[in-house]
């Protein structure tokens, strides 16, 4: 015999761990704070790399500009101003990444209780079968 609402319940199921399922399952594993920081050293590596090109690519862009002014600038200003924008591009991507995935997170741990509240309302549904089917009737 066939249970429609068990039915509805799996198929649910089975679509969340085929969709999203598969990007809440990491946060699972960590508390809110470690994932949120774990992610935020990412950050820190691939914002350091990004601030790196993008410097990079401003001085080979005015090569001959910038070497006429290497001359005649003050190193110590000028490495001041580099790590003073370095720190702001830094400290933007990390409160967006902050704020992003501390949003992933609690969207992402409803999914999930979501997920074991219905796991659990399909084991019941499931019990609850067994108990009104003695097991010779059980279909294989």
């Amino acid at each position: 015999m066939l249970n429609k609402d068990r039915i509805r319940l799996m198929a649910k199921l089975a679509a969340y761990e085929q969709g999203q399922g598969k990007e809440d399952a990491p946060m699972g594993k960590y508390r809110r704070k470690d994932y949120v920081m774990l992610k935020m050293i990412r950050t820190f590596f691939y914002a350091t790399i990004a601030f790196a090109l993008l410097f990079l690519m401003d001085v080979l862009y005015d090569m001959e500009e910038w070497f006429s002014a290497l001359y005649q600038m003050e190193y110590r200003e000028y490495i001041i101003q580099i790590v003073a924008e370095y720190l702001l591009f830094l400290v933007f991507f990390e409160v967006v990444t902050w704020f992003v995935y501390n949003a992933r997170y609690k969207k992402g741990y409803r999914n999930q209780k979501l997920y074991l509240s219905r796991l659990r309302k399909v084991e019941k549904l499931y019990e609850r079968e067994e108990k009104l089917l003695p097991i010779d009737e059980w279909e294989d």
